[in-house]
């Protein structure tokens, strides 16, 4: 059982986040400290002239939400929203917090995922602690 745990959270059609929180369920000790992280990635430049006036805050709010509600799930349940390259902030903030499992979803990989990696994967390969890919 694990004491703290991380739970990167992504809220598109690919990704359900009901089956790793379940999972951190199953795994977590008494008390143990559930935080759930969302990263938001940056938006290419000639893209946010297409999004209307706002649309950031307000999903950055939306997103604020939903974790909240979620963390309150569980006794010792947190939640961090962090800018930047998923796969660098999940293992900067796993080592930040002093994870000890961290519990990730992952999509079927495609053809550039074998020559890329998907996040999931980097996160499996330089994470320091114990990780749980769901599928």
């Amino acid at each position: 059982m694990y004491s703290n745990i991380l739970v990167p959270v992504a809220f598109d059609e690919e990704h359900n986040p009901d089956a790793a929180l379940n999972v951190a369920r199953a795994l977590s000790s008494d008390g143990a400290r559930v935080t759930l992280l969302h990263v938001m990635e940056d938006v290419p430049a000639y893209a946010i002239s297409y999004m209307p006036e706002g649309y950031a805050v307000e999903l950055q709010g939306a997103i604020e939400s939903e974790l909240r509600s979620r963390a309150a799930e569980f006794d010792d349940g947190a939640w961090k929203i962090l800018a930047g390259q998923a796969a660098h902030e999940i293992l900067t903030y796993a080592e930040e917090i002093g994870a000890d499992c961290i519990v990730i979803a992952s999509h079927r990989p495609g053809f550039g995922d074998y020559l890329i990696g998907s996040t999931a994967g980097r996160v499996v390969r330089h994470a320091t602690c114990a990780v749980m890919v769901m599928r």
